[in-house]
């Protein structure tokens, strides 16, 4: 765009460096700039350009190629490797017409090559794009920093809706791991104390990541413990959420949710499940596997005529691990997905092994398999045991 003098529009000042050994240019450059607004730096040599964009840290510099003992690849290069001046805008100027050449500058790190002699209108509508671009991306960058503390700050606020301890009592473990994809997610899990021996148990998976999943996944938490009349009997609970949630049925989101009632007197579990992964029994000397459970459609996502209990007797020494599909769908550099038999074969490894130490290698084994690569979902994994 441009101006009524036929002059482009400036963007907000800027500090700008230009950078020339001849006196002619660089006195041609200056007085292109001058009354743009922006505020004008000098340098005749590259060494000397290096110490002004170290001390006075410009927006851009219009950087000459042609130098003797630095030339301003030298220059371009040494700027880019520096993690504290490699964000800085670099257009270069030249009588070298070459593509060759301007390639080599583009492959550096300048954003533009200009070639002498340069036309002021040219000059100057070239730094408005490339500052206003700049410009752009800074605040870019300013609101992907906000949203990035607001969800931190959420993801924190949520960790405080989770049990903050979990019961310790003679004859039963509880141990668990949650881990938000990114900052803020949609797992849920909580232990209810119902009596002498009685626990409940809830896991729960919300559609979708962030802050929808966050708040429904928090809405949850509410309404269980809003309910405490249905906490033993694990089909009544998933009822009690689906019609609570009946609102949600024509939305997009919708959450798995196991929820079980532990007896550790009797050694058992009356587990209800919507559409969640079948929690897998640990017992030594037989084969990791899934507990037979029946299942229905997920929650918030349509009536549900009838809620199956079903009832499991365990034995001493077992343990029973529930888990998120964000454990088992977890995924490396090369988009592998961790998968189910990897877990059940980590689990018929662990013997012995105690919960807390059994969620820590869960834990470990998945993220040696992801070797760093960022978590596309919440990881959750909760396991009972009964030494």
């Amino acid at each position: 765009m441009t101006s009524l003098a036929g002059r482009p529009q400036q963007p907000p000042p800027a500090t700008i460096l230009v950078v020339d050994d001849s006196p002619v240019n660089l006195q041609v450059l200056v007085r292109t700039l001058h009354g743009t607004g922006h505020r004008i730096l000098a340098a005749r040599d590259g060494r000397a350009a290096l110490d002004i964009v170290r001390r006075a840290r410009p927006d851009l510099v219009l950087l000459d190629v042609m130098m003797p003992d630095m030339d301003g690849f030298e220059v371009c290069r040494t700027l880019k490797a520096d993690p504290g001046t490699q964000e800085t805008v670099v257009i270069f100027l030249s009588a070298l017409g070459d593509v060759a050449d301007k390639v080599a500058g583009l492959q550096l790190g300048a954003v533009d090559y200009v070639t002498k002699p340069i036309q002021p209108d040219e000059v100057l509508a070239r730094i408005a794009n490339h500052l206003t671009r700049l410009r752009l991306e800074r605040e870019l960058r300013a609101s992907r920093d906000r949203l990035d503390r607001e969800l931190e700050s959420a993801g924190r606020m949520q960790r405080l809706i989770l049990p903050p301890s979990l019961p310790s009592v003679p004859g039963i473990e509880f141990a668990a791991s949650y881990q938000t994809s990114r900052h803020a997610g949609g797992d849920y899990y909580d232990v209810l104390t119902l009596g002498p021996g009685r626990f409940g148990l809830m896991v729960a998976d919300v559609s979708g990541h962030g802050a929808p999943a966050a708040i429904v996944m928090a809405m949850i938490r509410a309404a269980l413990h809003s309910h405490p009349d249905s906490h033993g009997d694990p089909a009544a609970v998933l009822q009690m959420l689906n019609l609570h949630f009946e609102y949600l049925w024509d939305s997009a989101m919708f959450s798995t949710a196991i929820y079980a009632v532990v007896d550790t007197e009797r050694r058992e579990l009356h587990c209800a499940c919507a559409g969640h992964p079948l929690p897998l029994l640990v017992r030594e000397g037989a084969a990791v596997s899934p507990l037979a459970v029946d299942a229905v459609p997920p929650l918030l996502l349509m009536p549900l005529d009838h809620i199956p209990t079903t009832r499991v007797t365990l034995a001493q020494g077992d343990r029973v691990v529930f888990y998120t599909d964000g454990i088992t769908e977890r995924l490396d550099g090369q988009e592998h997905m961790y998968e189910l038999e990897r877990l059940v074969g980590l689990l018929d490894r662990s013997g012995g092994v105690p919960a807390t130490a059994l969620v820590e290698r869960v834990i470990a084994d998945v993220s040696a398999f992801a070797a760093g690569h960022e978590s596309e979902d919440d990881q959750t994994v909760v396991v009972v045991g009964f030494p």
